[in-house]
């Protein structure tokens, strides 16, 4: 039995095409649907797709797992105060 013949019972993250998880090669299939359906040339579109994979890659390595979804939380953070705990 391989290794990389059952991904999903590793400790590591599970990659379906290279370093591209289930997220990214959804991310890359919706995009193109999207622009062949707004028939965009070829390697346009293949620029744009690469283009916005890069970007999901950068947001999801620098922002912390659950960012968006606190963005509208009811409790927020009063940056009123100087450090310390001083307030004016």
């Amino acid at each position: 039995m391989s290794r990389n013949q059952f991904p999903t019972l590793l400790n590591q993250k599970a990659t379906m095409l290279a370093s591209l998880t289930r997220i990214d090669l959804l991310v890359v299939g919706s995009s193109y649907l999207i622009l062949s359906w707004m028939k965009v040339s070829g390697l346009f579109s293949l620029a744009t797709i690469a283009l916005i994979l890069v970007c999901l890659k950068f947001v999801s390595k620098r922002l912390k797992q659950g960012f968006f979804s606190h963005l509208n939380d009811e409790k927020k953070l009063t940056w009123q105060f100087r450090l310390g705990g001083r307030h004016e």
